[in-house]
């Protein structure tokens, strides 16, 4: 029997258990805000806030991160999955969370610069042509739409850009790489996509990232645990919410066509969607 592939959400997870594969996650991330004009960033530590210490089945997040970049700017890191188009909704709301939990625990959130939401996609719309996309706020004057750079002092003096500030948003529909490498991050979507390295990509993580997959793909216990946590997705709110809603087939069948992606078992499919079986072996085919 084919070992299934390993979604790069669940691999995240694995690879966050130990700080020596820190550096995938690491290089992941900094060939992305890359395409943004950032600098390569470091892990500090994991945010343990009060969604984190839910259950694993509850958690809204794969991962919360703080990084620092070379010249010591601290950012907050957010990856997380979603198999549904609710996705920027929950955006929204997981960056707004961030902060409060910062608050609620008496932080100094003036530290960060700013907050990175990074959703993994598993499913694509109509109007989504592109795999990767971007968004931001920009603040501007209403007469005339000339976008202006506010910058606001807290009580120690110290000066934030409003573009250091507000949340930037990264949105990644891996079915939709096209194959096509013309730079790192398009090497980190392929790996994404097929669970699978190739042997002329160039970026310095992709050896240590092969391992690492073999790793997952051939340890029984892993797998066990990936099984498990497939499950648990399937369970999440951002499915149920959509299964609630099967009136609406374009988006049913979105939903289904993912889990079929993910590997997960046709009976669980038929339970969570609503579609017969028929229905499902049609989306099986090529």
């Amino acid at each position: 029997m084919d070992k299934p592939l390993i979604s790069f959400d669940f691999a995240i997870k694995y690879l966050l258990r130990n700080k020596g594969d820190y550096d995938i996650i690491e290089g992941f991330i900094s060939a992305l805000l890359a395409m943004e004009g950032y600098k390569p960033v470091k892990i500090n530590a994991l945010l343990e806030s009060e969604s984190n210490r839910e259950s694993e089945g509850l958690k809204r997040s794969i991962a919360d991160l703080v990084v620092q970049d070379e010249e010591g700017n601290k950012y907050i890191v957010e990856i997380e999955r979603s198999f549904t188009p609710s996705f920027v909704h929950k955006a929204c709301f997981n960056t707004s969370r961030l902060v409060i939990d910062s608050i609620s625990g008496n932080q100094d959130y003036t530290t960060i610069r700013k907050v990175f939401h990074i959703s993994l996609l598993y499913f694509f719309t109509q109007e989504m042509k592109k795999p990767i996309y971007h968004g931001k706020t920009i603040i501007h004057e209403i007469d005339t739409a000339h976008p202006v750079n506010v910058r606001i002092a807290n009580q120690g003096l110290v000066m934030f850009e409003h573009k250091n500030v507000f949340p930037e948003y990264f949105f990644i529909s891996i079915p939709l790489f096209d194959e096509v490498i013309h730079q790192e991050i398009d090497e980190w979507l392929y790996m994404m996509k097929h669970s699978d390295v190739r042997e002329d990509f160039k970026s310095p993580y992709m050896k240590k990232v092969k391992e690492r997959l073999a790793v997952l793909k051939m340890t029984n216990a892993d797998r066990l645990d990936y099984y498990r946590y497939l499950k648990e997705a399937v369970h999440s709110q951002d499915v149920l919410m959509a299964a609630e809603t099967k009136g609406k087939d374009e988006r049913t069948i979105e939903i289904a066509k993912a889990m079929l992606q993910e590997g997960i078992a046709i009976d669980l499919i038929l339970k969570v969607s609503g579609l017969t079986l028929e229905q499902i072996e049609e989306l099986q085919k090529p």
